[in-house]
């Protein structure tokens, strides 16, 4: 009988293990006493570009990806009390020095009789950048429509070249630009309007 709940417990380690390795995302586990890291995942390693040993036995807050964030310490400290924390976009450095987006979720729970701090740390840097790509692209044709809704209302052509700078430079990021007509008589570019020079071109 014992030995088949040796056997038993073997068999449960060996899943954790595997199922520990295989996850598609960073995991963590930390003694929730003394905040030290007694395991790290594969994943983790690979994400942030520190080793194993560079993990092992040290606080969150003393590995470098985790030491600009100022409310490491805290957090810990909270989740204690808690025994839940969830960060939904938190900005880590790798060991490289490369700027990561992250949703980082925490919580307690008993492994042997002993309180741990599991950790899970996704990588949602793709997913920020189409968020913010898509974000552009909105702005993009909300700044398109207001600029078709003027020229469709407005028959004053100073006005409508006016409102069309000013989406321009929003778009563009710039602090001033301007428009140059082209005369069909002349075949010369003659000036429209301007926005932000403080002399006119």
């Amino acid at each position: 009988e014992r030995k088949n709940g040796e056997d038993a417990l073997q068999k449960s380690e060996a899943k954790f293990r595997r199922l520990f390795e295989a996850a598609q995302d960073g995991i963590l586990i930390l003694n929730a006493e003394t905040g030290l890291i007694e395991e790290v995942n594969s994943y983790l390693i690979n994400l942030l570009g520190y080793s194993r040993e560079e993990f092992i036995k040290k606080k969150l807050w003393e590995v470098g990806s985790f030491r600009d964030v100022n409310s490491s310490k805290e957090a810990f400290e909270a989740l204690q009390e808690n025994e839940y924390i969830r960060y939904e976009d938190l900005p880590l450095k790798t060991k490289n020095g490369k700027l990561i987006q992250v949703e980082f979720v925490s919580n307690v729970y008993l492994m042997d009789n002993e309180k741990v701090i599991q950790c899970n740390i996704r990588d949602i840097t793709a997913r920020k950048k189409a968020e913010e790509r898509i974000g552009r692209q909105l702005a993009h044709l909300r700044a398109l429509s207001a600029i078709d809704r003027v020229i469709a209302a407005n028959f004053d052509l100073k006005l409508s070249l006016e409102e069309i700078l000013m989406h321009v430079r929003v778009e563009l990021g710039v602090d001033a630009a301007d428009i140059l007509i082209l005369n069909s008589d002349s075949q010369m570019l003659e000036f429209g309007a301007e926005r932000g020079f403080r002399t006119r071109i």
